[in-house]
């Protein structure tokens, strides 16, 4: 990816989702649950559009179909459904399931699982297959650190993406709640990317305030194909807390974080 794309990115989604952080872009570690009597906070989470919030605890299905269309009139569709849980703590859980499913038995294993517990800075990822979880320590805040001159002088010198534009699409029923919808266009100029002509790109998402979620995101890119991520089977009920612990016959293998490299600057 250069550094227009990334730079593109990130004006999209900080436009798009306001303090959300885009995944594509930099992934936000989960940050410590609040107690109810402060306001709830927005998190960042995998999923270009679906927003979170700590304290709103919730379970659902996701579903999201990627369909290109080809040349000559071929569409590739792939499908790709994750089972989401989250707690009034702010732990959360996603079961990811193999591709080209919509819907599972009771019964069926996912493929993986994600455990994230802010409340003591860990998170697992458990194989149901062989039993075992990987566990990894979450930083429990962001640190910022102040630009360089440097390092601005080498970022002024790139051309920055066009502002995107916003159109109000009104509210829908969506899962049983009313949700607004906003329509984001963003513009990549013709030899950003080596393109020749402009090329487009829009994002669509229903918010709903109620339950603090975007219910239904659809992207579309020329580049790879429309996007549609869907939230189904919505329940706005506290999780078993079961579900955010490592099952005891589970062995646990505990992975040190890679520590990134700084800047020669710093």
């Amino acid at each position: 990816m250069n550094n227009y794309s990334r730079r593109f990115l990130s004006a999209t989604c900080l436009v798009a989702l306001g303090a959300i952080s885009c995944p594509l872009v930099a992934q936000q570690a989960p940050q410590p649950a609040q107690p109810a009597s402060q306001s709830i906070t927005a998190v960042s989470t995998r999923g270009l559009g679906i927003k979170r919030v700590i304290g709103a605890p919730y379970s659902a299905d996701q579903v999201t179909v990627t369909t290109q269309t080809l040349a000559d009139g071929t569409k590739i569709t792939r499908q790709r459904l994750d089972k989401e849980y989250q707690d009034g703590q702010g732990r959360r859980r996603e079961e990811s399931f193999k591709s080209g499913v919509e819907s599972v038995a009771q019964d069926d294993s996912p493929e993986w699982v994600r455990i994230v517990d802010p409340m003591v800075g860990v998170s697992y990822r458990l194989n149901p297959r062989d039993r075992t979880a990987q566990k990894t320590e979450i930083p429990r805040g962001r640190h910022l650190r102040k630009t360089t001159g440097a390092s601005a002088n080498l970022t002024s010198a790139e051309p920055l993406p066009p502002q995107p534009t916003r159109e109000d699409l009104g509210t829908q029923v969506i899962e049983g709640l009313e949700a607004t919808g906003e329509r984001i266009t963003q513009t990549i100029p013709a030899g950003a990317e080596g393109n020749d002509q402009p090329i487009q790109i829009t994002y669509e998402r229903w918010y709903s305030t109620k339950a603090h979620l975007t219910l239904l995101s659809v992207t579309n890119d020329p580049r790879y194909g429309e996007t549609v991520t869907r939230l189904t089977n919505l329940l706005l009920d506290e999780p078993p807390a079961d579900l955010f612990q490592v099952p005891a016959d589970y062995s646990i293998e505990e992975v040190q974080p890679v520590a990134k490299p700084k800047p020669e600057s710093e």
